[in-house]
């Protein structure tokens, strides 16, 4: 089981001693790394089947071949293993969400297409098996929940506040707090179907397509829930 961290040392700077422990595994040519990578993967599918407390490094032996000699020399541990396989996936995530750092065309298209983006990967399977492996561990090793928060929600977060505060410098949106700002907007994306998709509930509960889904919350998002402005009528014409 995870080992608690020490309360001295912040969540964020163990996951970077760890990461760089691992970067100084022997890898020493490309047959090398992928050896590392493929422990990865075969760990992942472990886990996500399994949990961490239910997972074995014998089971990802099985998968993958070698020894525990050669696991414990890249990662360490089974904690190791597990946060090495977190950190990967808030890179990956963050690398595929893309969040913007400029407006393509218009604001509204600009959001729309990173929100199916965002959609698209916060439903997929892993990422739900994932996100359910860290909650059955957070109240037990909150450190290890804390690692999660600061490697992928929170930086995603912080990104995507960067944008909003250009935007709203640029005075394409009004976001004085674009912090906030970006709080307001993930929870519209992720709240309802993230909350069903951890139940093992289909994503939409409305019957709406994904791309439907995101161009109404981008609307409500940007223009809040204000009747459409109706054109003003020309006074009725005195009879004489």
């Amino acid at each position: 089981m995870p080992k608690p961290v020490n309360s001295t040392a912040s969540p964020a700077a163990s996951v970077r001693r760890k990461a760089e422990a691992a970067a100084s595994a022997p890898r020493t040519n490309a047959r090398g790394e992928r050896r590392r990578e493929a422990m990865l993967s075969a760990a992942q599918a472990v886990f996500l089947e399994h949990g961490y407390a239910g997972a074995s490094l014998e089971a990802v032996i099985q998968r993958v071949g070698g020894s525990k000699a050669s696991l414990y020399s890249y990662f360490g541990s089974k904690e190791g293993l597990f946060e090495q396989m977190v950190v990967n996936g808030c890179e990956r995530f963050l690398r595929n969400v893309a969040i913007p750092t400029s407006i393509e065309g218009d604001l509204e298209s600009t959001l729309r297409a990173f929100g199916l983006r965002f959609f698209k990967l916060f439903t997929d399977p892993n990422g739900v098996r994932l996100m359910r492996a860290i909650i059955a561990e957070a109240t037990r090793f909150p450190a290890l929940a804390q690692q999660f928060y600061d490697n992928g929600p929170k930086r995603a977060r912080q990104q995507l506040a960067a944008f909003f505060a250009h935007c709203h410098a640029g005075g394409h949106m009004h976001a004085p707090d674009p912090d906030f700002a970006a709080i307001q907007f993930i929870t519209l994306m992720k709240g309802h179907c993230q909350f069903r998709s951890l139940f093992g509930l289909s994503p939409l509960a409305l019957t709406i397509t994904p791309h439907a889904f995101v161009e109404q919350a981008v609307r409500l998002f940007l223009y809040g829930c204000q009747p459409p402005a109706t054109p003003n009528k020309k006074p009725a014409r005195s009879r004489s």
